[in-house]
């Protein structure tokens, strides 16, 4: 049987905790993860120097404690899970039998989330619910058949790919379609190339830059678990 779901990604303004936070660092892009019982903060500042005075902000409004610091980017914890502490978006998400899709993004005082309901009296639902509280903004809409969309790319986050350039993301698609990341290689590096229209050397050039780009942007991440696996 064929279950229809309804996908829709909004963004929401209301007074939070993050959503204050966010607000008075409106350059910077946050990214929450809650599992009921604490919280997960990725914080990526504009520049590296702008990311030591959000972080002190962050541990006396938030008493977040940073657990891993690269370059602009940091990840902190909330020892306790404050979204059940007043009428959050996941209260009223409940309320109104709808599912949110982690993780939440935060940008210049609002939230961003992906919500996924059962048919348009919930949504609507939800939709009014959060309306007594702030303002939501509708970003996209549409009819799922399937319960694999949680793993689409719109459930990574944003900055996973930032800085990387219209060619670099080209060589690691191209080179991914044609096996030349596979163990052992399917193909030349400059076979793929020639089918680039580049030399074999520019190829290469955007394909490491494009694979230390990904690293950098997910470094935080890695080394959490790193250090997660070695606690074990």
């Amino acid at each position: 049987m064929t279950v229809n779901f309804l996908d829709t990604r909004v963004r929401i303004q209301h007074p939070c905790p993050f959503c204050d936070f966010s607000a008075c660092f409106p350059d910077a892009e946050m990214v929450l993860w809650c599992n009921g019982s604490n919280e997960i903060l990725q914080i990526s500042a504009p520049d590296s120097s702008t990311l030591p005075k959000i972080l002190k902000a962050a541990r006396k409004s938030l008493c977040a404690r940073e657990m891993v610091q690269d370059g602009r980017s940091a990840l902190t914890v909330l020892r306790t899970c404050v979204c059940r502490q007043y009428r959050s978006v996941a209260v009223i998400a409940d309320e109104c039998d709808v599912w949110l899709i982690p993780p939440v993004m935060y940008n210049d005082g609002w939230e961003t989330h992906r919500v996924l309901s059962k048919g348009k009296p919930s949504l609507q639902h939800f939709i009014a619910e959060v309306k007594t509280t702030g303002k939501i903004e509708i970003l996209s809409h549409q009819p799922r058949e399937h319960l694999d969309v949680i793993h689409d790319m719109s459930v990574i986050p944003i900055h996973l790919f930032g800085g990387l350039t219209a060619r670099q993301v080209r060589a690691l698609v191209r080179a991914f379609e044609n096996g030349l990341l596979d163990i052992p290689a399917k193909v030349k590096m400059h076979g793929v190339a020639r089918g680039e229209g580049v030399s074999r050397s520019t190829f290469g050039e955007h394909l490491r830059k494009a694979q230390l780009q990904l690293l950098r942007n997910s470094y935080p991440f890695l080394k959490l678990r790193d250090v997660g696996m070695k606690q074990e």
